[in-house]
């Protein structure tokens, strides 16, 4: 996760917060999203992003956190903006384990096996299983429509093939087991060559787990330039415990959601 040392107007802050910024060192942590986040070398982070933007993420953080998956929620502060400030998580994330691919696909298989063993009592759906049944049951000229998601592994030519791809498949997407929702390489974080904590919750609850699986796969071809370590990934989490046909049906429905 990149960090670009920065300077931050501490009064636009709501005061319950103002004492993290004493005697520190703030960098910019920002991504893709719209949220902006910043670390704090004292060991926090914090994550700014529009009212009521961050309140699930802050409820399924703290889930996360209970089941030892996830780093400890400090602070949930929503006024004309939301505030949510967690811990910094112990250790790096895998993006620093590129130069040994086969490590990097323990870990992931690893994560994932843990992940998605764990209890779903409480836990909301995830926002990613949401948008996947919005849009299976919205319009095909609704939204929008990324190819770029897919992966050449799962092939689909069209957008046609794609939406006709979620129309007959879509009694299978499940909700029965806890997932992450974007287990990329920067939002898995390993200890000393073991699986510590998840990072980034705004997409994680109960789905279906081939989504997780789909987006591991997505982001080692990614991060390595290459589909070379996908059968390993896929034989070390367990082929048994997946069906290799609904990554195509989450490729279809990814392209659309």
């Amino acid at each position: 996760m990149k960090k670009i040392k920065t300077e931050l107007n501490i009064n636009e802050f709501p005061v319950e917060l103002r004492y993290l910024f004493d005697g520190v060192t703030i960098y910019d942590s920002s991504c893709h999203s719209n949220a902006k986040v910043y670390y704090i070398d004292s060991g926090y982070y914090i994550k700014i992003d529009e009212k009521n933007a961050l309140k699930d993420e802050a409820n399924l953080s703290r889930c996360f956190y209970k089941l030892n998956l996830g780093v400890e929620v400090v602070e949930y502060i929503s006024t004309d903006k939301d505030y949510l400030v967690t811990k910094s998580a112990i250790g790096e994330d895998l993006t620093h384990y590129l130069d040994d691919p086969v490590k990097l696909c323990k870990l992931l298989a690893n994560a994932l096996r843990n992940l998605h063993s764990k209890p779903i009592d409480g836990i909301p759906v995830s926002s990613r299983y949401t948008r996947f049944i919005e849009a299976a049951n919205g319009d095909i000229n609704g939204g929008y429509y990324d190819e770029f998601v897919i992966l050449d592994r799962y092939k689909i030519n069209s957008k046609e093939e794609a939406w006709q791809i979620m129309q007959e498949n879509k009694h299978l997407i499940k909700k029965d087991t806890l997932i992450h929702g974007d287990p990329c390489l920067p939002n898995v974080i390993q200890k000393n060559g073991v699986f510590s904590s998840f990072i980034d919750f705004n997409m994680s609850g109960v789905g279906d787990k081939h989504i997780d699986i789909y987006w591991v796969i997505w982001s080692l071809n990614y991060n390595l330039k290459t589909d070379k370590y996908t059968d390993l990934f896929l034989d070390l989490y367990g082929r048994d415990n997946f069906s290799e046909s609904m990554l195509y049906v989450i490729a279809a429905y990814e392209a659309f959601g």
